[in-house]
């Protein structure tokens, strides 16, 4: 296995070498950053018993907040979904992962560094953190990076079609506010900050995401709201399937804790087929991920990961 891997090793060296990485100033030194990468992973890396090897597709994701900050989500392998424990052990230093958000695929190629580690502050939900080949250039937003063994070749990774809505749209402002007056706040202003149109399950038929948020950031007021919502139109009536619901019903002298969403990426991270919803999250005392599954008019968060105090 280590000759094997030692071999690689010259290899990816001498393509550094030709592609003129190694010899850019900083900050750009991907090249020299993935070079020790594979190098420590040539040490460090052991086989985990789950070999990707004798698996047809292997995927694997890891969240980036604006900052850099990682968060190993999971992945699955041949359809299968895995949570970030066992996930953790089909990561080696050769991966390569590419940057996924709104507009699909990236062109940049990623590498892992070192080894995944696991956050188990009191104050987190306990996750993985993966540091990353990034470059400052690659920062400034919530995106998502995600290796596939067969490079997407068999089961798409992102959307065949996704369009981001105008967040005025007629149509889906109504939906909002009527939904809004279910909650009893009937006054509250229409503040759609995402809407997102695409094919989740892969029926052939849309999905529209809204992602609504009304709120200052001070003390709790009544009207202020975060909402998530997977519309449908179904035998041509609209269901509404709600991710998120958290709203203000009453003035408070405490911080506003609502939880504000800005949906990453739409991708398929576990191979089954269907889209899962990606969302970087913030509030008063931190921030984190969820991976949303939609469906069947009940969605599922297998995955939460951050921090908060």
């Amino acid at each position: 296995m280590k000759k094997r891997f030692l071999g690689y090793l010259v290899q990816q060296w001498k393509a550094l070498q030709r592609s003129g990485w190694l010899f850019k100033p900083a900050p750009d030194c991907r090249g020299i950053r993935l070079f020790l990468s594979a190098f420590m992973g040539m040490f460090f890396w052991a086989d985990s018993g789950l070999s990707t090897a004798a698996a047809q597709q292997t995927r694997i994701a890891i969240a980036v907040d604006p900052q850099g900050r990682s968060c190993l989500l999971g992945g699955g392998v041949d359809g299968k979904s895995l949570g970030a424990d066992l996930i953790s052990k089909l990561l080696k230093p050769r991966q390569d992962f590419r940057l996924f958000n709104l507009r699909g695929r990236q062109s940049t190629i990623l590498w892992p560094i070192g080894l995944p580690k696991k956050n188990e502050d009191n104050t987190c939900n306990p996750h993985f953190r993966q540091k990353l080949s990034l470059v400052p250039s690659e920062l400034g937003t919530a995106q998502i990076a995600i290796f596939d063994s067969l490079g997407g070749k068999n089961i798409a990774i992102s959307p065949k079609t996704l369009t981001v809505m105008s967040n005025d749209d007629e149509k889906y402002t109504k939906v909002l506010k009527a939904f809004l007056e279910r909650q009893k706040l009937k006054d509250a202003p229409i503040k759609i900050h995402q809407l997102i149109r695409t094919d989740l399950d892969g029926d052939g038929s849309f999905e529209v995401i809204i992602n609504a948020i009304n709120t200052a950031r001070d003390l709790d007021r009544k009207g202020e709201y975060s909402i998530v919502l997977v519309v449908r139109e179904v035998d041509g009536k609209t269901e509404i399937e709600t991710i998120q619901n958290e709203v203000t019903l009453e003035d408070s002298d405490y911080p506003a804790v609502l939880w504000e969403n800005t949906i990453a990426a739409i991708a398929d991270i576990d191979g089954d087929g269907k889209m899962e919803i990606i969302m970087y999250g913030q509030f008063y005392h931190g921030q984190g991920w969820d991976l949303v599954k939609s469906g069947d008019g009940l969605a599922e968060r297998p995955i939460i990961c951050g921090c908060g105090g």
